[in-house]
């Protein structure tokens, strides 16, 4: 029988640069910062830690997925599992790359030239690396030969790596040739430009000066150590749902729809849309989205709460952007309070003979819980500072609910994710019914609390007021029908009667305590049997629509 392998569904990249992916069968390949340590757990929980320098075949896959996306993302390049594959070799180190001095003079020699799509194109003088802008101007993508360490100095390996970066959080190697691509587009923008002859002036100027070309010192790729690294377990790295953590700045966050990506310096979010490659930006803390699109198209501003629902590109693609805007303010909202108290990430790589806390980190774990309550015969119900609920049900259901309380994720006993609007959870009703009632609690005010648990109370004393006065009349009806008393004790409970101080006596002193404490029934003696009885299926009645009524 053939086996399916697991589609990648999502993956998390931290401040510390940690990865965790998750598949659609629920497993998880996590990579430790340092690129070293890789822990993969299967759908049925079972957990293997392995050194990514041995890393075996049946997990190779796994981790070249998890490996490109960490060099596409960030500065500092790991060594690819199959590092010679696409390789190539030098007789000579290639250790940095020039750039021209000026956009002028780039664009005059040819390195410098637009696309027809709008993006902007720069190549380095020794055509070695280039750099690409995106249209909107809020995207940029590096390509340059990356040094693979080798003990054999007469030849270098070099392999083709290109990264992709937010124009906000550009390493600082590459800051010169993207402010000559910014200098150059902005130059094509006709609310910038200015006269031909200021124009002509400034480039006469430039080509005047010959300032120096700039250089780049090109990276290496980094070596793995032999150190083992864990994650704590019981904590959020080990949970298979797409919720985001609570203690732990998540930095990028890939989606097969969209990437989204949070920036500590000002704290905002940004979502880069696979469909049409359009730029979701949020400003003023959050408060706005602006949506970029790219030239010849203008950008989009709006208010947070006022976002389209969907939205059709160009191309005929039809997205959900006020899905993609909910789930980016989301991720700003979860960041910026984490960086706000501290930055709670994976520890160093201990020195050796050290050993990992994990005591510790599963402590920090549960820092965002606003409330937790372990429901016997139901779950495991978490309401977190953000707004978001989790439940782990008994029956093995997990769920996640969102801050907004609209849509929620919902994993199945038998597996299946899905995801439902709260208005209509289409089989899975029971959940998230106990997850809204439970968040309902968990953030309601004190007074609210107060009021409801009063509430609460005077149910309960009127119930129990009911069951005691069904309890008597089934007694007194029982009298009537029998037309004698038994010598056995009340069927009046030991507990009712010690709640309102009452003591159980044999049937006469209940006899005496029936006439004169219902109404209807003190006068038995000198009615009918018929009477009786109907007087009798009246106050039945009539507990019977008060117990309906407080139910």
């Amino acid at each position: 029988m053939s086996t399916t392998s697991p589609v990648l569904v999502r993956i998390f990249l931290a401040a510390d640069l940690s990865i965790k992916a998750v598949y659609d069968d629920n497993s998880l390949f996590l990579l430790a910062s340092s690129g070293s340590t890789f822990t993969n757990v299967d759908a049925y929980g079972n957990c293997v830690t392995q050194l990514t320098l041995y890393a075996i075949k049946r997990y190779k896959r796994k981790l070249a997925e998890v490996v490109k996306f960490r060099n596409l993302h960030v500065d500092h390049a790991l060594i690819p599992p199959s590092p010679q594959d696409g390789s190539y070799h030098l007789g000579y180190r290639l250790s940095s790359v020039t750039w021209p001095p000026t956009a002028a003079i780039a664009e005059a020699e040819g390195r410098l030239r637009f696309q027809s799509d709008g993006s902007a194109v720069l190549d380095s003088e020794d055509s070695a690396a280039r750099i690409v802008l995106h249209p909107n101007a809020s995207r940029v993508a590096v390509c340059y030969p990356l040094l693979i360490p080798s003990a054999d100095t007469s030849q270098y390996q070099y392999i083709w790596q290109t990264q992709l970066f937010s124009t906000d959080t550009t390493p600082e190697r590459w800051q010169w040739p993207l402010h000559l691509l910014r200098l150059a587009s902005a130059a094509r923008q006709p609310e910038q430009q200015r006269d031909s002859s200021n124009a002509a002036q400034s480039k006469e100027q430039q080509h005047v000066q010959q300032p120096h070309s700039k250089t780049t010192d090109l990276p290496t790729a980094a070596v793995l150590d032999t150190v083992l690294t864990t994650f704590p377990k019981a904590s959020w790295w080990f949970d298979c749902s797409h919720r985001l953590p609570h203690n732990i700045i998540i930095l990028l966050e890939w989606t097969p729809d969209a990437l989204y990506q949070y920036h500590p310096n000002t704290r905002e979010a940004a979502v880069w849309i696979h469909a049409d490659e359009s730029c979701l930006l949020s400003e003023g803390h959050g408060a706005f989205l602006r949506h970029r699109k790219g030239s010849p198209q203008p950008d989009r501003l709006y208010a947070a709460e006022a976002v389209p629902v969907h939205i059709s590109s160009p191309g005929g693609h039809r997205y959900p952007l006020a899905e993609f805007a909910e789930h980016a303010l989301h991720l700003r909202r979860s960041c910026a309070s984490t960086s706000a108290h501290r930055i709670d990430v994976m520890p160093a790589l201990p020195e050796e003979g050290d050993t990992l806390c994990p005591d510790s980190l599963q402590q920090a774990d549960v820092d965002g819980i606003h409330e937790q309550h372990d429901v016997p015969g139901c779950g495991i119900f978490t309401a977190y500072r953000d707004g978001s609920s989790n439940v782990a049900f008994h029956d093995t259901a997990l769920l996640y609910l969102k801050p907004s309380r609209e849509h929620c994720e919902v994993i199945t006993p038998d597996g299946h994710r899905i995801t439902v609007a709260t208005a209509t959870p289409l089989g899975v009703e029971h959940y998230v019914a106990q997850a809204l009632e439970f968040a309902d609690w968990a953030f309601s005010l004190p007074s609210e609390r107060a009021a409801a648990l009063q509430q609460a109370a005077k149910i309960r004393t009127e119930l129990g007021k009911c069951r005691r006065a069904a309890a008597l009349c089934e007694w007194a009806q029982g009298q009537l029908m029998s037309g004698k008393s038994h010598d056995h004790m009340s069927v009046v409970s030991k507990a009712d009667c010690c709640d309102h101080n009452i003591i159980a006596v044999p049937n006469k002193t209940v006899s005496m305590y029936v006439r004169t404490s219902i109404e209807g029934v003190a006068n038995t003696d000198h009615t009918t049997p018929t009477e009786r009885e109907q007087m009798i299926q009246a106050l039945l009645s009539k507990s019977s629509h008060l117990l309906n009524s407080l139910s």
